[in-house]
């Protein structure tokens, strides 16, 4: 299973769209807020929209459980656990919810961090990035029990080191 997840488009359609372009390949989209776009667009796209922290962001909710290829997934756009200021929310609750993965973005900064039994990840800002990366976002492909995270730059699809 190929996961395509981005965060933080924060109105930028040309971006999402060519991140959708670039993996038309990809079994399932995956937004974790601010994205600023509307609803229909996210839905008629197949992409699953978390709601995040501005307030016209489309979303239906601003967080949800999914089992993808038997992985339990969290799916938060994070700033209800502050994690802005760290995991330790975000970590408290997923590990206690026997969660494999957790996905969040808010910070746009990308990251990947192994907490207990879970994996935490952020694909960073597909727009803004908040650090000496380029706007990012992030490829997860699920194979049996095998896992692999990769992150691209938005804007060319090249693949950088986090």
């Amino acid at each position: 299973m190929k996961l395509v997840v981005f965060s933080d488009a924060h109105g930028y359609k040309a971006i999402v769209q060519r991140i959708l372009d670039f993996n038309i390949d990809a079994d399932y989209f995956i937004s974790l807020g601010d994205s600023e776009l509307r609803l229909d667009y996210l839905v008629d796209n197949d992409i699953i929209p978390i709601k995040g922290n501005y307030p016209m962001d489309a979303g239906l909710a601003y967080e949800k459980d999914i089992i993808i290829a038997g992985k339990k997934i969290f799916l938060t756009h994070g700033h209800k656990y502050g994690v802005h200021r760290g995991l330790k929310n975000l970590a408290k609750y997923c590990i206690s919810e026997n969660f494999d993965i957790s996905m969040y973005g808010h910070t746009h900064i990308a990251s990947l961090v192994k907490i207990g039994s879970v994996t935490f990840v952020n694909p960073g800002s597909c727009a803004r990035s908040r650090n000496e990366l380029p706007p990012t976002y992030l490829i997860i492909i699920i194979e049996e029990e095998k896992v692999t995270y990769t992150f691209k730059e938005s804007l060319t699809n090249k693949t950088i080191e986090v």
